[in-house]
């Protein structure tokens, strides 16, 4: 043991509310022993680092001294593949310059015509529904079905709309199905055929089926090839790429944007909504001032970060915080945790948008990870998100149904438990 840290006893005692809910088991321990924690693991050594400063030793100062071939990474990796959120350093360095065209910023602001689309359709549905008065929706639903809309359009430049509603339950399936390995030590392998494993393998047939038919809707609507590149699809299927992608490539990096593109947004909005309407006076100003729309978001994204957890496994051993974290070890970097930290932000269980009016810190704030694997889509979704904050709460009125904590699902992202049922009429 290098870091103080729980007895091997206590955690067994707590297993079960390890597997039913780590975030307050994780901020238990985090209290009770400080910013690095060492788990009573034998192999590997596993740590906990809660601290503004350490996180970025770990995910910045160290990167080059990191792997991502952990547990949690090599679980999602049987949805998405070796695509960029899961690719270890070699694999991961070429394919992110390959792709970082489909996001420059002539890119993203093309984005914001997607974005008016998928909310112009959903406008209309609500209209719909409250023709004959103000109706209860699950706001949670309705943001995953937008953002994997804009999603697709932005991406990969195809309407999806008939789609969306098996897509979006494949992808909580097959996520939901990658928690559930991480957590059970006896997990057999998927092609075993249990049932959790035969439901996730249709959750994953059901996402190859999504990447035929978005391939096949660009192989109909071909450009002339001089024609500029319009979005990320472009880049994948360019034939004139010094390595062309094999089908699996390809593939794998459609996949990983079909999940990591719209479920961690979704996850930031249903998030925001919450904040809210348990907030009416937040949502009074945001509804007066939608400029305010981006320090929501910041505030939702720090509270409820949608990757609540990151992990690492070290290639040689360095120190964080004092303390030496061996070779061949798990690095636990939990945003949750971040975010939370009092070195970093007063007040910091607060729900206050106005902390950013000045920035986001250098330090403390990770919802998008740090340093060289920063997720590529930050300024997209930063856009996506405020832009349907701003144009929602202008037009709607979105009330909370009841008073209770929403239950928080530390799935892969974090999901609110049985949805977020609200209140939603037209505004005058």
């Amino acid at each position: 043991m290098t870091a103080p840290g729980p007895l091997g006893g206590e955690m067994l005692k707590n297993l079960r509310n390890i597997v039913s809910d780590p975030l307050t088991y994780l901020e238990t321990v985090w209290h009770e022993h400080g910013d690095v924690v060492q788990f009573p693991v034998p192999k590997p050594a596993t740590y906990l680092v809660s601290s503004p400063a350490g996180a970025r030793e770990v995910l910045v100062n160290q990167h080059k001294e990191t792997s991502k071939k952990t547990l949690q990474y090599n679980n999602l990796s049987l949805v998405t593949g070796d695509g960029l959120l899961t690719a270890d350093t070699q694999a991961w360095r070429p394919r992110r310059r390959m792709l970082q065209p489909a996001f420059h910023q002539e890119m993203v602001a093309l984005s914001q015509t997607h974005v008016e689309f998928g909310l112009a359709k959903l406008e209309i549905h609500w209209r719909e529904l409250t023709a004959a008065g103000p109706t209860i929706i699950d706001i949670d639903q309705a943001m995953m079905s937008l953002a994997l809309e804009i999603t697709c359009g932005a991406l990969f430049g195809v309407d999806i709309e008939s789609e969306v509603d098996e897509i979006t339950a494949a992808t909580l399936t097959a996520l939901h199905g990658v928690v559930a390995r991480a957590r059970n030590p006896l997990a057999l392998p998927l092609m075993v055929p249990t049932p959790a494993n035969l439901k996730m393998k249709r959750a994953i047939k059901k996402l190859d089926k999504a990447v035929t038919l978005i391939i096949a809707a660009r192989a109909a609507n071909q450009l002339p090839l001089d024609a500029p590149i319009r979005d990320m699809l472009d880049v994948l299927l360019d034939p004139d790429l010094e390595t062309p992608l094999s089908k699996q490539q390809i593939r794998d990096e459609i996949v990983t944007f079909i999940v990591a593109g719209h479920e961690t947004v979704a996850s930031a909005l249903t998030w925001a909504w919450y904040l809210l309407v348990t907030n009416p006076s937040e949502m009074k100003k945001l509804q007066e001032h939608p400029e305010r729309a981006k320090l929501v978001l910041a505030e939702a994204l720090r509270l409820y970060p949608p990757a609540w957890v990151i992990t690492r496994r070290t290639l040689s051993e360095f120190t964080v915080e004092g303390f030496t974290i061996p070779a061949n070890s798990l690095v636990i970097v939990s945003p949750w945790l971040v975010h939370r930290n009092q070195k970093a932000w007063e007040q910091p269980l607060q729900f206050l948008p106005e902390r950013f009016e000045t920035g986001a810190p250098q330090l403390g704030y990770i919802p998008f990870g740090a340093g060289a694997r920063l997720c590529i889509g930050r300024d997209m979704a930063v856009l996506e998100g405020s832009m349907i904050l701003a144009q929602l709460a202008q037009h709607w009125n979105i009330e909370a149904i009841h008073n209770s904590q929403v239950p928080v699902d530390a799935s892969v992202t974090l999901r609110p438990v049985g949805g977020m049922p609200v209140r939603i009429s037209r505004k005058v």
